[in-house]
């Protein structure tokens, strides 16, 4: 063992000095080609060093989120390293795989079979470097997801290291968000709607910041995490973190952060003070709502403030309000043209999957360039209307699902996030009073938001398979390593009137 340790360290110290030396030579000929060298190299130094902890690293590079090239991504880096080290510490018998098959896991093969019947029935080819609707990049970041998730589930691990996970999750997404804003502002890519850095600005005088969304969902789930919000509110550490992510949700200029960040609290009320706490809270937080309302006719907030906040009643500038009203409008418009006519969804039942046809995509080229012909513009659609729905994007979590796995697809995918979120839930309750409630809550309360969210506010299904994929890993990973007994559904005893009772008593009176 002493010797093996010492051939590896003296193998270190060769790579560093070969490495230094050459970075020396190299800084002074290309220097961004340099760091993105060395950076790969660290990378993959350091997925070595982790061994069988290489799916922390998948973690990070996942909570960061920051745009690469040609449309992947951090996450899909991390999955490639993640799946190609674990393969190869398989091959060499250091990485130990459990297989179980339960509920969950037949749900997700479910899932991953409507996908793969979409590829099938719809072929787009195998090049995953096309754009994001265009060629099979869209399914093979599924199949990514899908992977990784399965993979992960089946490994055991020691528990300390589900901490550091949510530890890495929370660094992960405070390094990514400067680095893609930065990206983004020097020649950035494309990335989608919540996932972009920039500001987008609105028709009706306001803005809206994805940068603050996501902020204020990690600091949101991290609050949850460790207190009640009604016992943070008077905490002085935790008061300041859960206004000053009320606030960033509002300042986005999305309602669907306020609605994120709102579903987060409401679920952590209800599971560390009760129902009772929950409807305290509401009307706490309806007088919090009307002094805005007030403070508003005074003082106007910010346009992008009034715009998320437009949803709820109050005193909301007219412009603000239509703007975001004429938003649902057109959202509502796409639905009905995609559900109610065969112009858009070829198969509803079994879905049209998720890249576009030739035909879909000699449209989309038509649009671009100005041309209308005479089978576009059906239903009165705006072009903007149509680029959208020939992309699938729909703003609409079942309506974008049904265009690519139809009616069946959707109902097994929501079936899947809805017992997903079952079983987020045992394991909350599981490690309520332990030490592990953190871990619960962190990765159990976005499962928990995602099927309200996913149906009822906004949703992409490729975005939301990934989350699936992910969490389920997340959720195996703690009933399998946790060490708490497994959690088991309270029987509840057999009703017995009170005179049997106290004459069973009587019959045993030790």
């Amino acid at each position: 063992m002493t010797d093996s340790r010492s051939i590896q360290s003296i193998i270190i110290v060769i790579v560093v000095a070969v490495m230094a030396a050459w970075l020396g030579v190299a800084v002074v000929t290309d220097q961004m080609e340099t760091l993105i060298k060395v950076g790969g190299a660290g990378l993959l130094i350091t997925c070595v060093l982790l061994g069988k902890r290489v799916w922390l690293a998948m973690i990070f590079l996942s909570a960061m989120q920051v745009p690469l090239i040609r449309g992947f991504g951090t996450d899909q880096l991390g999955q490639v390293l993640f799946i190609g080290f674990s393969l190869m510490l398989i091959a060499i018998r250091r990485l130990h795989l459990q297989f179980k098959v339960t509920e969950l896991e037949v749900w997700i093969m479910l899932v991953g079979v409507m996908i793969a019947q979409a590829y099938l029935r719809n072929p787009v080819g195998l090049n995953m470097f096309g754009g994001s609707t265009v060629g099979a990049k869209p399914y093979f970041v599924a199949g990514l997801a899908f992977c990784s998730g399965w993979l992960l589930s089946w490994i055991k691990l020691p528990a300390s290291e589900l901490r550091w996970a949510m530890r890495l999750t929370l660094l992960g997404t405070f390094v990514g968000l400067p680095i893609s804003f930065i990206r983004h502002r020097f020649g950035g890519g494309e990335v989608g709607e919540m996932g972009s850095i920039s500001m987008v600005n609105q028709a009706g005088g306001s803005t809206r910041i994805p940068l603050f969304a996501r902020l204020a969902e990690i600091l949101s789930r991290l609050v949850v995490s460790y207190i009640s919000p009604i016992r943070a509110v008077l905490s002085p550490k935790w008061g300041l973190v859960l206004v000053v992510s009320l606030g960033i949700a509002a300042a986005s200029g999305y309602r669907n952060a306020v609605a994120t960040v709102g579903l987060t609290y409401m679920l952590g009320v209800i599971y560390r003070s009760g129902f009772g706490a929950a409807l305290l809270s509401t009307i706490a937080g309806s007088i919090l709502l009307g002094a805005l309302a007030l403070y508003n006719i005074a003082a106007p907030l910010p346009g992008n403030i009034q715009r998320a906040l437009s949803p709820l009643p109050g005193s909301w500038e007219e412009r603000h309000v239509k703007d975001a009203e004429n938003s649902t409008e057109w959202r509502v418009e796409m639905w009905k043209a995609a559900l109610l006519t065969d112009d858009w969804i070829r198969n509803k039942y079994l879905g049209d999957g998720l890249g576009m046809t030739a035909e879909e995509l000699r449209r989309l080229q038509s649009l671009s360039a100005g041309g209308r012909d005479s089978w576009t513009g059906a239903g009165g659609l705006t072009i903007q209307q149509e680029n959208m729905m020939l992309t699938g994007g729909y703003h609409s979590g079942p309506v974008q699902t049904i265009r690519t796995v139809g009616y069946v697809g959707l109902a097994v995918f929501l079936f899947a996030m809805v017992r997903l979120a079952v079983h987020a839930h045992r394991q909350i309750r599981r490690c309520r009073g332990t030490e592990w409630e953190p871990v619960a809550y962190f990765f159990g309360i976005p499962l928990l938001v995602l099927p309200i969210f996913f149906t009822f506010v906004f949703g992409e299904f490729s975005q939301a398979a990934s989350l699936v994929f992910l969490g389920f890993a997340m959720v195996r990973l703690m009933e399998r390593n946790l060490p708490l007994p497994e959690w088991k559904k309270a029987v509840p005893e057999p009703w017995v009137p009170l005179s049997r009772r106290n004459a069973i008593g009587a019959s045993n009176p030790g």
